[in-house]
């Protein structure tokens, strides 16, 4: 498996998703994403804001883009995996950092890490017990979920996205 000259591709969608899922778009940014993304949404920056806000918001959002809340019915919680697979790349979370460590974004911007530094290994990992673990569901509620077409559109980007990675590991 040779990636290397994908592999700054790779790392910067990951940071993008990452991006997206941590904060709405910007007004001045949405043009150029929407356009990079080649997404068919026209909704206003205002619209997706709100969108976000009800969807993304923890609390309060209706699905938060977290690992444990996701898998909540999972036997062992999430977050200490994740954190483990963190420690194991030798990476803290600092106990100021505000978002969870099992976060999409966090996840996201840890596989950006991974491919960064080529560790295959865990990226291949990490990819199969965690990203692959939930967020392909993920992003279907998001799809259910989303009153805007515009994160209608980035969870099938993001879906897709991740299951040519998958397709990269086998």
């Amino acid at each position: 498996m040779v990636f290397s000259d994908e592999d700054g591709e790779r790392a910067e969608a990951y940071r993008i998703l990452a991006d997206l899922y941590s904060e709405p778009p910007q007004e001045e940014q949405l043009d150029a994403i929407k356009g990079d993304l080649e997404l068919n949404s026209t909704e206003s920056a205002d619209e997706i804001r709100a969108d976000f806000q009800s969807l993304f918001v923890y609390p309060g959002g209706r699905i938060p883009p977290l690992e444990s809340l996701f898998l909540s019915r999972a036997s062992i919680p999430p977050v200490t995996p994740v954190t483990e697979f963190y420690s194991g790349a030798d990476l803290t979370i600092e106990e100021e950092f505000e978002m969870m460590p099992d976060h999409i974004s966090l996840e996201f911007l840890f596989m950006s890490y991974l491919i960064d530094i080529k560790n295959i290994d865990l990226q291949s990992k990490f990819l199969e017990e965690h990203l692959m673990n939930w967020v392909p569901y993920y992003c279907e509620e998001v799809k259910r979920e989303a009153q805007t077409l515009f994160y209608k559109e980035i969870a099938g980007t993001t879906a897709d996205f991740l299951a040519s990675e998958q397709d990269n590991f086998e």
